[in-house]
């Protein structure tokens, strides 16, 4: 009979923890931006939603980036949705700002339903480097399928 007891409280105890959402099941990501600036030079940036992707450029080092405003196909959102581990990126720590004048400066902006993150110039030590470095890496190789 305790047996029993025991068995029944533990599957209900499993039933709890197994209907739960974690956080990172209910948080969505609404959009992903990547900026580069040039100082002086002028700037890119990429921005992809679930519904569009857009690219755009300022100044005089950018002339060849293309200017996009497209409808973004499902799969590709995914693909780079499923890049991104939130957990990881709340221990990434931002590097130093450079500014206008000091050089360039890496943007990415990753907006969720629950937070946004804003990083600059990830450093190579830094937890969520090469999950960034593989965003940017996949935002740059999406657009000439838009072009």
């Amino acid at each position: 009979m305790k047996i029993i007891k025991i068995g029944f409280v533990l599957s209900a105890i499993s039933l709890f923890l197994l209907s739960c959402k974690t956080t990172a099941q209910s948080t969505k990501i609404e959009s992903i931006s990547y900026t580069h600036t040039f100082g002086r030079g002028g700037s890119t940036f990429v921005t992809a939603t679930k519904d569009s992707l857009e690219s755009s450029s300022r100044g005089g080092r950018t002339t060849e980036f293309p200017a996009i405003k497209k409808k973004i196909n499902a799969t590709d959102w995914q693909k780079l949705v499923a890049g991104i581990n939130l957990s990881v990126l709340d221990k990434t720590i931002s590097g130093e700002r450079r500014g206008h004048y000091d050089g360039p400066d890496e943007i990415f902006r990753i907006k969720t339903t629950e937070k946004e993150y804003e990083i600059y110039n990830v450093p190579e030590e830094s937890a969520g480097f090469k999950q960034l470095e593989k965003l940017k890496t996949d935002l740059e190789n999406m657009l000439p399928k838009y072009k």
